[in-house]
């Protein structure tokens, strides 16, 4: 397991993503949160490494959770804390780490205060209802309330694994609001941490650019292992997108790349809202 306090002398902060819902492996939603955490993760400077989804299965949550959390300094996971019968996210996790999974005095208060809910459920119901209110529970457990007008909890086990909520509305609000506390637990800093990217269009081919990016990358190497050079097809578009992505701190030597690109490979640079754009299938005005 990966203490925080060892994290700290990491130079990067590694992380891990697990998206939990049969609806996702079946298809009958899309998943958007681990796009939005990946993009989360390259704003803080946090080196997303894994991203995994798995169904509403005990064994397979346990199985999982246990993996990541020998490999990474932090990870989430969404979906699978309702009320029905196969919400079995809490239980699972607290599982992993061989806690009890119990009925939170504080959580169920906030929710008595936010919902009433004695006032329209029956006794059924209200069992089911305070389901969502049955957390892991142990010295090791961290309970963060990051919106007043929420009664959801972002629940921690050893500051490590964070469980959210998988409607993506909630759950990027509560990312959002979550920043300044990471920060604090890992001691991220912008200097230290940020990334940047840089996009160039060409309209030569992959194969035509190929053996001048494996250049590019083998003396960028040399300057970082953190920087990475790339390429991205648009088909039917008629031309490709080359990324260059590393830390600010070689910001220059990065630059420099982006100038070779665009003479060498008879590019262009563009906007990452305009790389966005053709990789999303979207135009911009």
């Amino acid at each position: 397991m990966i203490s925080v306090v060892q994290s700290l002398r990491m130079s990067k902060i590694s992380a891990a993503c697990i998206i939990i819902g049969d609806e996702v492996l079946n298809g009958k939603i899309i998943d958007t949160n681990s796009r939005f955490f990946a993009k989360y993760c390259f704003n803080l400077g946090i080196k997303l490494k894994e991203i995994i989804t798995i169904g509403d299965d005990e064994d397979q949550i346990v199985e999982t959770v246990s993996k990541l959390s020998k490999k990474y300094h932090f990870i989430i996971t969404t979906g699978g804390i309702g009320s029905t019968h196969d919400d079995i996210t809490y239980a699972a996790i607290s599982k992993s780490f061989g806690l009890p999974c119990v009925l939170n005095e504080e959580l169920k208060k906030r929710m008595q205060e936010k919902q009433n809910p004695e006032s329209r459920l029956d006794k059924q119901a209200l069992k089911d209802y305070y389901k969502m209110a049955t957390l892991p529970s142990g010295s090791n457990v961290k309970n963060y309330y990051v919106s007043d007008d929420l009664w959801v909890p972002i629940c921690s086990i050893n500051q490590q694994v964070f469980i959210f909520p998988g409607i993506p509305q909630l759950f990027e609000k509560m990312l959002t609001f979550f920043t300044p506390i990471l920060k604090d637990l890992f001691h991220l800093t912008t200097d230290r941490n940020e990334y940047v990217r840089y996009f160039v269009k060409t309209k030569l081919t992959e194969s035509q650019i190929s053996h001048r990016l494996k250049l590019y990358q083998e003396q960028s190497e040399k300057i970082s292992p953190e920087i990475k050079i790339g390429s991205y097809p648009h088909y039917g578009m008629g031309f490709n997108t080359i990324s260059i992505l590393g830390e600010k701190k070689h910001d220059n030597f990065l630059r420099s790349i982006v100038d070779r690109a665009i003479i060498e490979l008879e590019g262009e640079k563009i906007s990452s809202e305009l790389e966005d754009s053709y990789s999303n299938n979207r135009i911009l005005n």
